[in-house]
């Protein structure tokens, strides 16, 4: 019997990848709890992340879709997109 790759798997492994590093996870954990846009600066000045590190996580978190980047002027807003982690890790938040 042969199984077929579907496309949400290439979406779990992205979502995986992206959550297999602290700071990341530490991010989300931010946002979730946080419950509010913050700024990318905002968010890298918390974290003791310089400009760069803080674009490199949140490219990575952005592109498995875990969180949303609303460009506002000169400044980057990030929401965490809460319907990705209830569709591929219901409860996940929660344990944060």
């Amino acid at each position: 019997m042969t199984i077929k790759q579907s496309n949400e798997d290439e979406k779990r492994v992205k979502i995986f990848k992206a959550l297999a590093d602290v700071k990341r996870i530490e991010i989300v954990r931010f946002l979730y709890r946080a419950k509010a846009i913050h700024t990318c600066g905002h968010i890298g000045n918390t974290h003791g992340l310089n400009k760069s590190n803080t674009t490199y996580h949140l490219k990575i978190l952005h592109d498995a879709e875990l969180i949303d980047i609303i460009r506002d002027g000169q400044f980057k807003l990030i929401q965490l997109r809460e319907e990705t982690f209830q569709a591929f890790l219901p409860g996940y938040l929660d344990t944060l």
